[in-house]
């Protein structure tokens, strides 16, 4: 079953349109259509589709800001264009603008209109599997560095705007090293989808966990009253990290050193923040590790850091 939604403001295009469909023998589409550009959109928001069939001029929009809001309200759903003008330059645009097809009214048959509609729902779930690989770390299924740092940027600018600071914490395995050479690089791999979990189990759905790479994770805890909240949470890290690990046979015991740093009252810049967290990371590695230790912008450290695991 194919859920389609079809918005298409001429009741005669509307019907050839689903009695063409009605005709593919090989799926069942089911029609849910709407003759202006707002009622889709409730539609949109309240169900779920699989593709959306949509005329450019409707009579509450025209052109190409009709695909543009569609896809701010379902930004996984596959756009298809059925427009009454054979336009080469508009197509481009409409698939600049994310639309995975445009076709025009009254071209092709049965065959064709559902083929491309089936191709366009195949292009699309390609296209997030794409994008899914190239923001996430392929082991452990976190996100990777490089949509660690948009994410940082989002969240630095929510902070400015809420006037809430955020934390910023560096991880490092403690004795990870000693996995890998003597256990093997599978069981080491297995560690870390494991290690993965956990952190995600100590932070909230609002805080964003990622894999730097190799055995270097961050975190980024949002809405934070202060430096007390960030303690607890840097306090339950230590405490789950060190509890050992069963990976089949292999009973196995890590730690973790963590370095923190607060934005904004450490530093603006992103770079220099991570630098800061790197190096409170180190510092804590260096008093013995499985601990964090927080950066301090005056050069002193605080009071209640380093903490050691209990």
């Amino acid at each position: 079953m194919i859920k389609l939604l079809l918005v298409e403001d001429n009741p005669v295009d509307a019907e050839l349109t689903q009695d063409l469909l009605a005709e593919w023998p090989h799926d069942r589409f089911e029609i849910t259509h709407a003759a202006i550009l707002a009622d889709g959109l409730v539609s949109l928001s309240r169900n779920r589709f699989d593709v959306v069939l949509l005329d450019l001029s409707l009579p509450d929009t025209h052109g190409l800001n009709t695909v543009t809001q569609v896809l701010a309200t379902s930004p996984g759903v596959p756009v298809v264009v059925l427009s009454g003008h054979d336009d080469h330059p508009l197509a481009l645009k409409a698939l600049q603008h994310g639309a995975q097809d445009y076709l025009v009214k009254g071209e092709g048959g049965t065959d064709f209109l559902a083929r491309s509609i089936l191709y366009a729902i195949e292009r699309k779930r390609a296209q997030e599997r794409l994008t899914y690989l190239a923001q996430h770390d392929q082991l452990t299924g976190l996100i990777n560095r490089a949509l660690f740092r948009d994410r940082l940027v989002h969240a630095m600018a929510r902070s400015k705007r809420k006037d809430h600071p955020l934390a910023i914490m560096l991880l490092d395995l403690d004795r990870f090293k000693t996995v890998n050479d003597t256990l093997g690089h599978d069981v080491g791999d297995q560690l870390l989808k494991v290690v993965a979990m956990r952190l995600e189990e100590c932070v909230r759905e609002v805080d964003t966990v990622a894999r730097m790479g190799g055995d270097e994770f961050t975190a980024i805890l949002e809405g934070i009253a202060g430096e007390e909240d960030v303690l607890v949470v840097a306090k339950r890290i230590v405490a789950s990290l060190s509890t050992p690990f069963e990976i089949g046979p292999h009973r196995i015991s890590i730690g973790v050193s963590i370095g923190v740093t607060l934005y904004p009252s450490d530093d603006e810049d992103i770079d220099e923040l991570l630098r800061h967290a790197d190096k409170a990371m180190y510092a804590a590695k260096h008093q013995g590790g499985n601990r964090f230790h927080f950066h301090s912008p005056t050069g002193h450290p605080p009071a209640n850091s380093p903490t050691p695991a209990q």
